[in-house]
């Protein structure tokens, strides 16, 4: 069978067309039929275009796959908790993904709210967490493969390591062992480069000066520091700071890529009269975009999600794309 344009002249690539049963929306079935009448084509070639149009976004979606992904590794860390480190994770991840960065995502706190974050339900432990990993890689003999511990998330170009509260019991265990405990990261992370499936690779550390925050940072190209407009979290920002010279003597290229502020209301005095301090201290590595506190976030994280991904017109999630700039930006 051969379709024919309006004029008479025959419409390329739809000889020897197949019938396939399938049916439409009303809606699409209804802006169809207003499509055919707009441009004198038939329904049938406007389908096919459609077709060829998304065959075509597939096959450069898969050339891009293709090419090698630089795994950039980058640790979000304070030594005080409820700063936004897992907020932070979870709305770059979700904008790296739709700006059509991969992502793998590691889950390094054992109170686990990244993987929740992301859908995985920490009452209901998995054999393939990353305390499993860890040990895993600790003893001789076979080992299952990095991809066993790799899980999809319902996000595209997302994974993650997940964690849950047994993590905990893994982190005592490498204390008593400093080798390990140094190189732990290290070793999934190479990995995971050899895998060369991720241009990003995001650490949510927990909050704290220990043995396994230090492996992240020895595994990591850069560390990112979130701190509340109040004074312990600049004291913990510092603290990781200094921390992070501890690292260096086995990654000797780790770098602070920045300081930013979360959770700011502006129109504090109290705010008003820190920030020239943390601007002094910081100097260049204070980075401008401030992410205001927000309900919003909060509603997000009650419901499981990434602020950016429940309200991406949100204030907070504006500007957690205004840093994502500034923090990639900073990389190039």
């Amino acid at each position: 069978m051969m379709i024919l344009s309006k004029g008479g002249i025959p419409l390329p690539g739809v000889v020897n067309r197949k019938t396939i049963n399938t049916t439409l929306s009303n809606d699409n079935a209804e802006k169809l039929n207003t499509l055919a009448q707009k441009t004198g084509r038939p329904k049938t070639r406007l389908l096919d275009e459609a077709v060829d149009d998304l065959y075509a976004k597939e096959e450069q979606k898969d050339m891009e796959d293709q090419v090698n992904h630089p795994g950039i590794v980058i640790s979000i860390a304070n030594n005080k908790g409820g700063v936004g480190k897992t907020t932070t994770a979870a709305a770059f991840a979700d904008l790296l993904g739709k700006r059509g960065k991969t992502v793998l995502l590691i889950d390094a706190d054992p109170q686990s709210n990244l993987s929740g974050r992301f859908g995985f339900d920490t009452n209901a432990p998995v054999p393939n967490y990353l305390g499993a990993l860890i040990l895993d890689r600790m003893v001789d003999g076979d080992h299952q493969t990095l991809p066993y511990y790799i899980q999809k998330t319902a996000y595209k170009r997302i994974d993650i390591i997940v964690s849950d509260l047994r993590l905990d019991g893994v982190y005592s265990t490498l204390s008593s062992d400093s080798i390990a405990s140094a190189t732990m990261f290290r070793t999934i992370i190479d990995e995971a480069r050899k895998l060369d499936r991720y241009d990003y690779i995001l650490i949510d550390d927990r909050p704290a000066l220990s043995n396994e925050v230090s492996s992240a940072f020895i595994a990591s190209d850069y560390v990112i520091i979130p701190i509340q407009p109040a004074m312990d979290s600049v004291i913990g920002a510092n603290s990781i700071v200094q921390f992070m010279g501890k690292s260096r003597k086995l990654n000797p290229s780790l770098q602070l890529l920045g300081v930013f502020f979360t959770q700011v209301v502006d129109r504090t005095t109290s705010f008003h009269a820190l920030l020239p301090q943390v601007k002094g201290a910081w100097d260049k590595k204070l980075f401008e975009t401030m992410i205001p506190r927000n309900q919003d976030v909060v509603n997000a994280e009650n419901e499981g999600l990434p602020v950016t991904t429940k309200y991406p017109s949100c204030k907070a999630s504006k500007a957690y794309a205004r840093l994502l700039d500034e923090v990639v930006n900073s990389i190039a």
